[in-house]
């Protein structure tokens, strides 16, 4: 938390506060690991406090390099411990507005945002981050693997997307979010919620675990059916822009520049490039056009370029990559070569 604390001296902020009752806060866990309801409290110097309800107090406890504290009020923690709060730094991207309006009532103070700074120190993963989100791509191939093996036992989109869900519980893995399964003309639909039989044609799978609380997000398009020539044309001229935008990509080099220069392989698209990936399956950096963000080493992003014409057909293809020092290394290995069904 040392970045954060030089960060809150320099602007004059006497605290940062996290919270997380009515809405999970992503940089509480990202500096303690902690998953319970309560608040994390950041002083410009001095110790970190994380203040709990008793319920979740053994829990707290387990958290290292932080003061736990329970049973008083947030503002007689800060009093006690000396700490101002005359200007307090939150990051409203990640706080409700009950949480918000909750810490309102209790301190009488000046709020400052500092959303910006936490989205750009999160961009950085660690080692132990990036090895979060190798094994979270790892476990989600597995997975992957097991839905082709059994695909001919599902009746519906919901079926399989229901099987997806099943296969992460059983590994103990949480949802990075809800899998979508398209198929036929519901693939046109990036967005698509899985729902009725399963069409012919080409069928989409978005689908991401969380392990140690890390993402992964991984596309593959299969084929339901028997494609014809032309559709396996235009699935590999697809594959072959995707893997030309992911050797774009390097540490040092414009993120928007990088998405420019992809359009001329894929085409316009409707969504972005691709997106940064952490304890949130969107982060920063955003792989689009008008980002001026360079990539940096330690950066985690997904690069998924898609084709789709409304009412026929929809293919998108998506990995995780991780920005080293003299490139980039693809963490989702499951096969992209098209797999029929």
């Amino acid at each position: 938390m040392k970045d954060l604390q030089d960060y809150l001296f320099s602007k004059g902020l006497d605290c940062a506060i996290f919270a997380t009752y009515e809405k999970p806060n992503p940089n509480l866990f990202y500096f303690t690991g902690y998953v319970g309801s309560g608040f994390l409290i950041v002083p410009a110097k001095g110790e970190h406090i994380l203040h709990v309800p008793s319920r979740d107090l053994s829990l707290a406890k387990k958290v290292k390099g932080v003061l736990v504290s329970s049973g008083k009020k947030v503002s007689e923690v800060l009093k006690s411990k000396g700490i101002s709060t005359e200007k307090v730094g939150i990051d409203f991207t990640n706080i409700s507005v009950a949480d918000f309006n909750n810490l309102k009532e209790r301190l009488s103070c000046e709020f400052f945002d500092i959303t910006s700074f936490m989205e750009d120190l999160r961009m950085i993963k660690s080692a132990n981050e990036i090895a979060s989100i190798r094994k979270a791509c790892s476990i989600t191939e597995l997975i992957l693997g097991e839905f082709v093996k059994n695909f001919n036992k599902f009746d519906t989109e919901e079926d399989a997307a229901v099987f997806l869900v099943y296969e992460s519980r059983k590994r103990g893995c949480g949802l990075a979010f809800e899998p979508i399964v398209a198929s036929g003309v519901n693939a046109a639909i990036p967005h698509h919620v899985p729902k009725g039989k399963l069409n012919s044609g080409f069928c989409v799978v978005d689908f991401g675990v969380t392990f140690n609380g890390y993402c992964s997000d991984v596309t593959r398009t299969f084929y339901f059916g028997k494609p014809s020539k032309a559709e396996e044309k235009i699935y590999y001229d697809l594959l072959d822009a995707q893997e030309k935008s992911i050797s774009l990509v390097k540490s040092g080099l414009i993120i928007g520049e990088v998405s420019i220069e992809s359009e001329k392989l894929t085409g316009a698209l409707i969504h972005s490039l691709g997106h940064g990936m952490g304890i949130e399956v969107h982060e920063k950096p955003y792989v689009s056009n008008s980002t001026k963000t360079e990539f940096k080493e330690g950066m985690v992003i997904t690069i998924e370029p898609g084709v789709y014409v409304e009412g026929k057909y929809g293919i998108r293809i998506e990995d995780d990559v991780l920005v080293t020092k003299n490139g980039r290394e693809v963490l989702s290995k499951f096969t992209k070569k098209l797999i029929v069904l």
